[in-house]
């Protein structure tokens, strides 16, 4: 599989971009350890089609034509020629075309360079068993659980923008616009302004001179934004600015846990060791000081500790969390209580986005308003000065 691989050479001093042909994320960071570089991150290149393919939806198609009775040969072809897409297309031949060289499904998947390595190594444990349609059904568990806190975070944040947006639409109005025409009235009473509001006419001034610039500036920025949106580079400065909070960072490690705690339950189930189960874990995007803990908790266990201490050791559970562990190996239900652990940090994840929305929520609207409500009252100061002059003189 192709890795995208960010990292830093001691020796040159240099950051180097590349790509990485392994077996695992895991693979790629042992040889890129073993060349003394400090690796920033692994990640499955993303090619045109590897970010438009819908891989949900193919799980879902693959899934219902597998339980009619269709081989896998013969439901891939059929999905190919249902929907005709230049990137479906891509993705359909160079199955196919692994297929009829004689690979399995897993690797066929792959090579394509498309699919999550989770759910490649789930269809590699339903070859086994002969349960694809299973493998599928609990991928798609593991996707919705995911894209579940994904969207609870999204939905949360899309508010706050709207309302800072707008503040910021409605004070460049004021200033750019309003202000410039309640100034002439200011004209002969400069000595008699408030300091603020000669700050604010100052400012105005300033915006209007230069107004071809502010709205090239806005027109850069809000360009930027869309595309360190897209790009994913917003998503990583936010994860890195939470991880300076220990409040913030104990939260997003909720998401992180719920995400790593699913996958090792879909792995689990589909009959991996634990031990293969963390190989998988690693080449998911955690963050590099839950990525270690995973390394020492696999490092432990091939040493022959119990799961349960090698992650409280590690530093992936929590009291709680332990003593689930600890009951899922006495009892022979590992992956039923991973689920549970993994239900449990989701929930407490969405609790903390639901009680942060409420509080921030009113906060942003309360500041919106004093910006904009301060800007007004400080361009009509002078207006009131004026009439209590006029109403003292008569």
């Amino acid at each position: 599989m192709r890795y995208a691989v960010r990292s830093f050479s001691p020796g040159a001093g240099t950051v180097h971009e590349g790509f990485l042909e392994a077996a695992s994320a895991a693979e790629v960071r042992g040889l890129l350890a073993a060349q003394g570089h400090t690796v920033f991150s692994v990640k499955p290149a993303q090619t045109r089609a590897a970010r438009s393919f819908d891989v949900t939806w193919w799980c879902r198609e693959l899934r219902t034509l597998l339980r009619s009775g269709m081989t896998a040969v013969e439901a891939i072809d059929t999905l190919a020629v249902s929907r005709r897409d230049a990137d479906r297309d891509h993705v359909h031949a160079g199955l196919v075309k692994g297929l009829m060289q004689g690979q399995s499904l897993s690797r066929a998947m792959a090579g394509v360079g498309v699919f999550p390595q989770v759910l490649v190594a789930s269809v590699m444990a339903s070859e086994r068993t002969s349960t694809l349609a299973d493998a599928l059904d609990d991928y798609l568990r593991y996707d919705e659980l995911v894209e579940r806190l994904r969207r609870q975070a999204v939905s949360a944040a899309i508010y706050p923008a709207v309302v800072i947006g707008l503040g910021a639409i409605i004070t460049l109005f004021l200033l750019l616009f309003v202000i410039p025409r309640f100034s002439r009235m200011y004209v002969d009473r400069q000595g008699d302004l408030s300091a603020a509001t000669e700050a604010v006419l100052w400012l105005s001034r300033i915006l209007q001179q230069n107004f071809i610039g502010v709205v090239a500036a806005i027109a850069i920025a809000a360009t930027c934004i869309v595309l360190a949106i897209r790009s994913g580079w917003a998503g990583q400065v936010a994860m890195l600015l939470a991880d300076r909070s220990d409040e913030l960072r104990h939260q997003l490690d909720h998401f992180r846990l719920a995400k790593l705690y699913q996958s090792l339950a879909l792995m689990i189930r589909g009959g991996y060791t634990v031990d293969e189960a963390l190989v998988v874990g690693e080449g998911l995007e955690l963050g590099p000081r839950l990525r270690t803990g995973l390394e020492r908790a696999r490092a432990d266990i091939a040493r022959g500790r119990s799961a349960s201490q090698a992650f409280a050791d590690a530093g992936l559970t929590e009291v709680v969390t332990e003593r689930l562990l600890a009951v899922g190996e006495r009892i022979g239900a590992f992956d039923g209580v991973l689920q549970t652990i993994a239900d449990r940090h989701a929930q407490r994840f969405v609790t903390f986005v639901e009680r942060a929305t409420r509080i921030v929520e009113p906060l942003l609207l309360l500041l919106v308003a004093l910006v904009v409500g301060g800007i007004v009252v400080m361009m009509y100061m002078p207006i009131f000065d004026m009439a209590n002059g006029l109403g003292a003189g008569r």
